[in-house]
């Protein structure tokens, strides 16, 4: 089974991607932050990990059930 990242996009909403490697350009990392497609607005957000231990299981539920559309860069 693949392993899942629950991420958090700029407009708050929850969802999961099946990979979130860190950006590099050159010896330097850009940051945590992705343009991902958004599950829930259908819309290209910049995303972040989310803190899990801060998620009741209900919210991780449902972000593990929602999938990112497009994983872009």
């Amino acid at each position: 089974m693949e392993q899942r990242t629950v991420v958090r996009c700029a407009e708050g909403h929850l969802f999961s991607t099946s990979t979130f490697p860190m950006q590099m350009l050159g010896p330097r990392r850009l940051g945590p932050g992705r343009l991902i497609r958004c599950p829930q607005c259908g819309r290209l957000r910049s995303s972040v990990p989310a803190d899990v231990s801060e998620l009741s299981e209900p919210q991780l539920a449902r972000a593990m059930r929602l999938e990112a559309a497009e994983f872009l860069a």
